[in-house]
């Protein structure tokens, strides 16, 4: 049953769908408009609908749409991204995360879910504004609790230390890279995500250069299919070139 206070992912088509806390106020759209608070009491699942009779289905929201209804002041890490991140950097509940580059949250959100109940992620962000609105984000996905944000520039060395992941998302990785083998674990990975190839190429030969093994870099493409009676294709458009991701092993000398 949705309870007060409970977040909904609202759905009427691929259009028109909304992720909402159930409280006293109003959604309004172009299909009419809806008391969110008339939501509690109801199955997950069910159907209601607005004042024009149009549908809305009440669904929980995933991971996805957590991450994709993040609000935005900067470019987000896309899902396709985030999860090869997950799996490439081995996250698990209880890890030891740092994140440099907070962004607007959406890797955040994930690493956060993932690190749970008994991890927690240490999130690095110069940025005010942007620590800010994710944190927003954050607490609105109900995840604020395994992430601790700090207002900080780093160029030598994290607080925290035995780390199981560490993400560098700033423009320049390589700078970070002393810090981050610093605060790895032994046999313990990093990552980044490199929008260019002057990027990638600086910062794949510095972690060699580093003391990091098992580099790897790969480009994650996405492409939906539209099924129709008699005419399916895939989509014209397409979440292609978001950056190439590079991963890395940290070893002793």
């Amino acid at each position: 049953m949705v309870k007060q206070g409970d977040l909904i992912f609202l759905y009427h088509d691929d259009r028109r769908n909304f992720l909402i806390k159930t409280e006293d106020k109003t959604l309004h759209t172009d299909k009419g408009f809806l008391k969110i608070s008339s939501l509690i009491g109801k199955r997950f699942g069910e159907k209601v609908e607005t004042n024009l009779g149009i549908p809305f289905y009440i669904l929980r929201p995933y991971l996805y749409e957590l991450i994709m209804k993040v609000r935005r002041k900067t470019q987000i890490m896309y899902p396709k991204d985030i999860g090869m991140i997950l799996i490439r950097g081995n996250i698990f509940p209880g890890a030891k995360v740092i994140e440099s580059g907070i962004g607007s949250g959406a890797l955040t959100t994930a690493l956060a879910n993932f690190v749970r109940p008994t991890g927690r992620v240490y999130s690095y962000e110069r940025n005010e504004e942007f620590l800010a609105n994710a944190k927003k984000n954050l607490e609105k996905n109900g995840l604020s609790e395994w992430v601790e944000l700090k207002n900080q520039e780093i160029t030598d060395e994290f607080d925290e230390k035995e780390a199981d992941f560490i993400m560098i998302d700033i423009g320049s990785p390589w700078d970070l890279i002393d810090a981050a083998y610093k605060s790895l674990k032994g046999g313990s990975r990093l990552a980044t995500i490199c929008p260019t190839f002057e990027q990638l190429t600086r910062t794949v030969f510095t972690l060699e250069e580093k003391g990091f093994i098992n580099i790897e870099t790969m480009e994650i493409l996405l492409r939906k299919i539209l099924v129709r009676r008699g005419k399916t294709r895939p989509e014209q458009r397409m979440p292609s070139h978001t950056g190439w991701l590079v991963f890395a092993t940290k070893i002793y000398p």
